[in-house]
């Protein structure tokens, strides 16, 4: 029996790389006999710039920036020098895991680090930069790491915004005349790790309460990403809704191609493009795969859902973990054969040493359940 495991992060849990590593300690629990394959995945979030550093034999570089509510904190970002490429992350500088719970508020966060860290990759000499953007802590379209790289956000007495989605409201004008000269000199890849446009019902603002806005913050998040999105629309004639993924992390990854002419891509593609999961679904018997908390999004574009369907594509069955479960509805014409959850709680995890345990458990649970053959859970 081959077994690919091939999960997705727990989001402010464990990392991919912990969660495939505990079911595989139980998989080998319940049977030394099992040749395992692992393949920790993600698609442009936490966990992207360690996959692709890894699979591209680099290294980390660790340095000061400022984080999403503006104190100074250490991050890192994957360094191919021979390659001349670097390897980041907007977790790093301004992740939803960041910031605790009550202090969240995508009003005033920004992604100022993230330009920090784009100009030190670019002042290293890097040619290449590959930037994941999920999950993100912010709704500022990018402006924060945008004015930090030299574009000026104005209002309209002509003074520099907040670097915040405080700043969109009074946004009037968009100076680029000064950005960065090394900056315009790097191959900026973007993944996004979902494909929502900017503005509208299904636009950025649909992530605006995970990253902890109140009732009465909504109208005001739309007002400000309608604002910028026509202040774009004004200056550059581009139509942001009709670039997929422009929306995503806040809209930074909409605001980047257009001005820094940045490649925005699926992150799943391009995480892909380094693991080669293709190859490695087709030589296993079995995948495991799976994310914190399953729903329905996840069989649709996310990095779960992408392994479902090659998985699917030839004919592999798939075990499906998750932390939990949450209104997943019917399944989709998957090859899913089981289906294992650490919570029977809606939207719960438990604490990382507690998921830790669960994973090792479930991962021998697995590992009977094929010496008895498959079976729908």
């Amino acid at each position: 029996m081959k077994i690919l495991v091939a999960p997705n992060s727990f989001k402010e849990t464990l990392s991919a790389q912990d969660v495939a590593r505990y079911i595989i300690k139980g998989l080998k629990q319940a049977n030394r006999a099992f040749k395992i394959v692992q393949a920790p995945i993600a698609d442009g979030g936490k966990g992207t710039s360690r996959i692709i550093t890894g699979a591209l034999k680099g290294r980390f570089l660790r340095i000061p920036v400022c984080g999403p509510l503006g104190k100074k904190i250490s991050a890192d970002y994957g360094v191919v020098p021979e390659k001349k490429t670097a390897v980041m992350e907007l977790a790093g500088a301004a992740g939803l895991d960041l910031i605790s719970a009550e202090f969240r508020n995508p009003m005033i966060t920004t992604t100022r680090g993230v330009g920090e860290m784009l100009y030190d990759a670019a002042n290293r000499g890097y040619k290449k930069i590959i930037l994941g953007i999920g999950d993100s802590a912010t709704i500022d379209c990018g402006i924060g790491a945008l004015s930090f790289l030299g574009i000026r956000f104005l209002d309209r007495n002509g003074n520099e915004v907040e670097p915040n989605c405080n700043g969109l409201l009074n946004l009037k004008n968009i100076d680029d005349s000064q950005v960065s000269k090394k900056i315009k000199k790097v191959k900026l890849t973007i993944g996004a790790d979902v494909d929502n446009i900017l503005t509208g019902k299904n636009g950025a603002i649909v992530y605006a309460r995970q990253k902890g806005a109140e009732q009465d913050m909504i109208p005001i998040i739309r007002r400000a990403l309608n604002n910028f999105h026509k202040v774009v629309l004004e200056r550059y004639g581009v139509e942001l809704n009709r670039i997929p993924g422009s929306g995503a992390a806040g809209g930074i990854g909409g605001a980047m191609r257009v001005m820094l002419g940045a490649k925005l891509i699926s992150g799943f593609e391009l995480v892909d493009k380094y693991l080669r999961l293709k190859s490695k679904i087709i030589a296993s018997d079995l995948v495991i795969t799976g994310e914190g908390r399953v729903d329905r999004q996840s069989f649709y574009g996310k990095a779960t859902g992408r392994i479902i369907e090659i998985a699917k594509r030839y004919n592999r069955p798939i075990f499906l973990i998750a932390g939990s479960f949450d209104s997943i509805g019917n399944l989709p014409d998957t090859n899913i054969k089981g289906i294992y959850s650490i919570s029977p709680r809606k939207g719960y995890l438990p604490k990382p040493q507690d998921t830790k345990m669960s994973l090792i458990r479930l991962g021998y649970e697995m590992g009977l359940e094929l010496g008895r053959g498959f079976s729908k859970s």
